[in-house]
């Protein structure tokens, strides 16, 4: 089966590693099921239209691998302005070529109102979110068997327990984080943390808006530090935090999911906000513990509670591994991406709870 994949922007491929993940996340393994995998870049050798038009980058993407169609059994797309601009032309213009949508946030206005119109131009859609799978079937319209199911992924290889001192929590991530609860949640706990981001991303009207996280925050306590990091050494951050902290601002999707799966596959046990959409990932009580959203009493509480449980926390981050080493590993999900877009291209369709059928 040739397979072809649409990613928004200019992305480097990324080089391969080695493969036991020691010194990165082995991307290349999704990569590698794709030939070639499309960016942006393309449009620099293009066709004249493309390099002339006014148009939007990720436009002119999705009209080149249109184009290029006939070269593969099923185009896959990993970026919902390239799967709606792409499923767009195909309603207008018509297309047989099966389209694979790999999508996860239907209710935002900038991706339901052109489904709703177009939506007919995607043979198929690929999400992680069973909350946001339910919003498109119950009111996108979208048919069930149309959209598998599968669960995010983690490098379980790169992201691995080590045994190290934890004398500190950690918080990390922008999309939709509410830290300003933390912070405050915080006040006074003398619990060191540090918050590996330097802004955050807040939904407003389907589009985002990057806000920074202020620095006075981290003046506000000697035991709060802020700033990003890079991979290896977000790894020690989280090798030296006893548990991990998702305080996250509400919504209706899984915001927060890639942070608490690095955590849990790290072994360590994540709080998180309650949040209408973050209900696939954690098990209350077990993997980790869910606080009302916005309440810094309560996340305070839960804070000191298994700050001083060490034991506690220990054993959920132990039930955290085992759930991905289950459920989330990178290499089931690039099996069961792959098993989608040959479900799609052979005609079969989803279950009612969103699996492939055999």
């Amino acid at each position: 089966m040739r397979m072809a994949l649409a990613v928004q922007g200019r992305i480097p491929r990324a080089p391969r590693l080695d493969t036991t993940g020691a010194t990165a996340p082995r991307a290349y393994l999704f990569e590698e099921m794709f030939a070639p995998r499309y960016n942006e870049s393309i449009l620099d050798v293009g066709p004249r239209w493309a390099l002339t038009r006014p148009l939007p980058g990720w436009v002119k993407l999705a009209a080149e691998i249109r184009r290029r169609g006939d070269e593969y059994d099923v185009l896959v797309t990993w970026s919902e302005r390239v799967a709606i601009a792409l499923m767009t032309m195909n309603c207008l213009l018509g297309s047989s070529k099966p389209c694979l949508a790999m999508m996860y946030w239907f209710s935002r206005p900038s991706v339901r109102v052109p489904i709703r119109a177009f939506g007919s131009g995607l043979h198929a859609i690929v999400t992680w979110s069973s909350v946001q799978r339910t919003y498109a079937i119950d009111h996108l319209g979208i048919p069930p068997e149309r959209i598998y199911l599968i669960r995010h992924f983690v490098d379980q290889l790169f992201w691995t327990p080590r045994d190290c001192d934890t004398d500190m929590i950690c918080s990390v991530g922008a999309e939709m984080r509410d830290y300003p609860t933390l912070v405050e949640a915080l006040r006074g706990t003398g619990i060191r943390c540090h918050i590996a981001s330097d802004h955050v991303r807040v939904d407003r009207f389907g589009f985002a808006r990057r806000i920074r996280v202020d620095e006075r925050s981290a003046r506000a306590s000697d035991v709060l530090t802020i700033g990003r990091k890079s991979l290896l050494d977000l790894r020690d951050l989280y090798a030296r935090s006893r548990f991990v902290v998702v305080p996250l601002r509400p919504s209706d999707t899984d915001n927060g999911v890639t942070v608490i799966l690095e955590a849990m596959a790290m072994g360590k046990a994540v709080i998180c906000s309650r949040t209408q959409g973050q209900v696939d990932v954690i098990q209350d009580g077990v993997t980790g513990i869910y606080v009302p959203a916005g309440d810094p009493g309560a996340l305070r509480d839960a804070i000191q509670a298994l700050w001083r449980d060490p034991e506690r926390a220990v054993a959920m981050g132990r039930a955290g591994r085992l759930y991905v080493e289950q459920h989330h590993t990178l290499d089931k999900f690039c099996r069961d991406v792959r098993g989608a877009a040959q479900a799609c291209v052979e005609g079969r369709s989803a279950t009612l709870d969103g699996a492939i059928t055999d």
